[in-house]
């Protein structure tokens, strides 16, 4: 046998092995619960740092408005983005966890029962924690929850379409992050 035989032998030998010594160390997910809040669009990526610890990057989107009684609009428009980390007590994607991290969202509001909008841009830091029930070795169910607090430039107008504006400057605010019911891929 020669000696490239033997290096092919091996590396298949190595490749028919791989999947049982592979090691899950990214997961992509989606919150389910998003979509229920008028079609909010979201994704997630989470990358194992060790046994314990993920980083984690999360945005939301969602560019819709919906028309309601007497020509109202309604609409809870955002593009957000957060960054931040995951402490798991046990291990990676398994059981409870605890997190952090910081939140910069761009949104426009209006409410189901009122023509008043309310648009601006918020930064800020969160928590939240939950737990990720294994569904099998590479799907889990998590359900979370948090808040999350920082400094909000704002400005009201009387309406979507007229423009007049009502109210405008920055404050601060502590806000729910969210209950979340995410839907994770583990590779």
């Amino acid at each position: 046998m020669t000696m490239g035989t033997r290096i092919r032998i091996l590396l298949l030998a190595l490749l028919a092995f791989a999947p049982a010594a592979h090691s899950q160390t990214v997961s992509v997910s989606t919150d389910l619960l998003g979509y229920a809040n008028r079609l909010t669009l979201n994704g997630a990526a989470s990358v194992a740092l060790s046994r314990r610890w993920t980083a984690n990057l999360e945005f939301r989107y969602n560019p819709f408005s919906f028309k309601a009684e007497e020509g109202n609009v309604t609409q809870t428009k955002q593009r957000s983005a957060y960054l931040g980390g995951r402490f798991w007590p046990w291990h990676v994607y398994s059981g409870w966890w605890m997190g952090a991290g910081l939140r910069l969202q761009e949104y426009s509001l209006s409410p189901r029962h009122s023509p008043e909008t309310t648009e601006g841009l918020r930064m800020g830091a969160g928590f939240a924690g939950g737990y990720s029930y294994m569904l099998t070795p590479w799907l889990n169910l998590e359900l979370a929850a948090g808040l999350w607090a920082g400094w909000d430039r704002y400005r009201q107008y009387d309406c979507p379409r007229c423009g007049a504006v009502v109210e405008e400057g920055e404050r601060p605010f502590l806000l729910p992050y969210g209950t979340m019911l995410n839907l994770s891929v583990i590779f």
